[in-house]
C-alpha cells in the first residue's frame, strides 16, 4: 500500500522521536569516557602551586607590593612541579618604579629568626642596615651564585662559550635534590645549563656545569674559593657547587659543608652583577622550558624560586636557598638606576616538631624580611640622594 506525502512526513516524525529516545536512553546507561586532561608535566600554570619545590604561602602585607603566595620547596619528590606563565622582567623604565611603597610592611612574625642580614647600596658598597652580617651559617642554594660567577668568568676567559655543549655524567645524573633529571650522556648547551642552574636550581646543572668548566667538582670548588678570597670574602669557605648539606659518610671523611656570612654574600652579589650584568639574563627570567627544543626528549617547565620577581617592583634577582639549617636569599631591586642588595641566611620559624624548623614559615618570613630591607635600603638612598642642601645663612 502506497502511503500519501502527508503521511510520509509523520512517520519520518515519529521515527526520528523513537531515535532519539534509544539515544538519550543508552547515553543515560553507558555515559560516554570522557577525555584525559594532558598531563602536569606538558603544561605550565599560571598559577603558583601550593605545595611546591622551594617555597612558601605568604601573608599580605599592607603596601603595594606583597611577598608571593607561596614559592617552591627544594625536594627531589616533585619531578614535574607546575610553574609560573613567563613575564617579562620589570626594567627600570617600568611605571611601576615611579614609586617605592609609601608605607614599610607589617612587621615580620615574632618567631622568625635568622642567622644574619645586610642591605647594601650595590653602586657604592655602603653598608644601609645590617643585623649579625658576620655570623657563618650554610648557604644552601644560595651558593649556585658563586657557580654561576665563576662560570661566567670562564665564558669571558673563552674557556667555554655559552653554546658549548656540555655532556651529563654519572656524577650529573645522580645528584639529588632539585633538579632537571639529566641522564648520563646528555647533551645541554652551557646557557641551558645556566637557566635551569639559576630558575629551577637544579643540582644536576650545577655539577656538569662544574665538571664543564674544570674537568671535576673538585676543581670548580677550588676555582670558588679563590674567587671568594679574591673578592675579600674573609668568613666563606665552599665546599661543593650547589649547597647540598653534605652527608654523614662526608662528614667522617673530612668535608665540611658550604659555610658563609650576610656580609660575605652581599660582596659576591655586588661584585656579580659589576663583572657580570648579563647575569640578569638568568635571574630575572620567571620561568622557561628546559630542553625546549628538543625532537628526543619531553620539554621541562622550570619556575624561578625567587617570587620576589613578581611582588617587589624593581627586583631581578638573584638567589634562593632552603635546608633545615635555614631559608636564605640574597635579593636586589634598582629604582631609577639606584640598586641595593638585601641578604637573609639562615632564616627560621621553629615547626612543630623540636629542632625541625617550619619549611613554607621560615622561608614566607624570609621574603618578607628581604622585602623589608629593600624597601627601607631604597628609601635611605632616596633621603641620601635628595636631602636638600643646607642654605648658607
Amino acid at each position: 500500500m502506497s502511503l500519501r506525502p502527508k503521511e510520509h512526513a509523520v512517520l519520518g516524525l515519529v521515527s526520528v522521536a523513537v531515535a532519539a529516545a534509544c539515544l538519550f536512553a543508552f547515553n543515560g546507561a553507558f555515559p560516554r569516557e570522557e577525555a584525559s586532561p594532558a598531563p602536569a608535566e606538558a603544561k605550565i600554570s599560571a598559577r603558583v602551586p601550593a605545595a611546591p619545590a622551594e617555597g612558601v604561602p605568604v601573608a599580605d602585607l599592607s603596601v603595594p607590593f606583597s611577598v608571593p603566595d607561596s614559592d617552591f620547596l627544594d625536594a627531589p619528590s616533585m619531578p614535574f612541579p607546575p610553574q609560573e606563565l613567563p613575564s617579562t622582567p620589570v626594567s627600570e623604565a617600568s611605571p611601576k618604579l615611579a614609586a617605592v611603597p609609601a608605607k614599610a610592611p607589617r612587621p615580620a612574625a615574632k618567631n622568625f629568626s635568622c642567622a644574619g642580614q645586610i642591605c647594601i647600596d650595590a653602586d657604592s658598597g655602603e653598608t644601609l642596615s645590617a643585623l649579625r652580617a658576620q655570623t657563618r651559617c650554610p648557604p644552601a642554594s644560595v651558593t649556585k651564585l658563586m657557580t654561576i660567577f665563576v662560570v661566567l668568568d670562564a665564558v669571558a676567559a673563552g674557556e667555554i662559550s655559552l653554546s658549548t655543549p656540555v655532556v651529563a655524567s654519572r656524577r650529573a645524573q645522580d645528584m639529588g635534590g632539585t633538579q632537571v633529571y639529566l641522564a648520563e650522556g646528555e647533551v645541554n648547551s652551557a646557557d641551558d645549563l645556566l637557566y635551569a642552574l639559576m630558575l629551577q636550581s637544579a643540582n644536576d646543572a650545577a655539577v656538569a656545569l662544574a665538571e664543564a668548566v674544570a674537568g671535576s667538582t673538585e676543581n670548580f670548588v677550588a676555582r670558588m674559593n679563590a674567587k671568594a678570597r679574591e673578592l675579600g670574602m674573609t668568613r666563606t669557605e665552599f665546599s661543593t657547587p650547589h649547597g647540598l648539606p653534605v652527608s654523614r659518610r662526608e662528614r667522617a671523611q673530612g668535608k665540611q659543608p658550604d659555610m658563609t656570612c650576610a656580609e660575605d654574600l652581599a660582596k659576591l652579589a655586588r661584585a656579580l652583577i659589576s663583572a657580570h650584568p648579563e647575569v640578569f639574563r638568568y635571574t630575572a627570567e620567571t620561568s622557561k622550558l628546559f630542553r625546549e627544543f628538543r625532537l628526543d626528549a619531553k620539554p621541562l617547565p622550570m619556575g624561578n624560586h625567587n617570587t620576589l620577581l613578581k611582588t617587589f617592583p624593581g627586583c631581578d634577582g638573584l638567589k634562593t636557598g632552603w635546608t633545615n639549617a635555614g631559608a636564605s636569599i640574597v635579593a636586589t631591586a634598582s629604582r631609577g638606576g639606584r640598586r641595593v642588595v638585601a641578604v637573609v641566611l639562615g632564616g627560621i620559624v621553629p615547626g612543630a616538631a623540636k629542632g625541625v624548623p617550619d619549611a613554607r614559615a621560615s622561608q614566607r618570613e624570609r621574603n618578607r624580611r628581604a622585602a623589608e630591607l629593600m624597601f627601607d635600603g631604597l628609601r635611605r638612598i632616596d633621603a641620601l640622594k635628595y636631602e636638600p642642601t643646607p642654605r648658607t645663612p
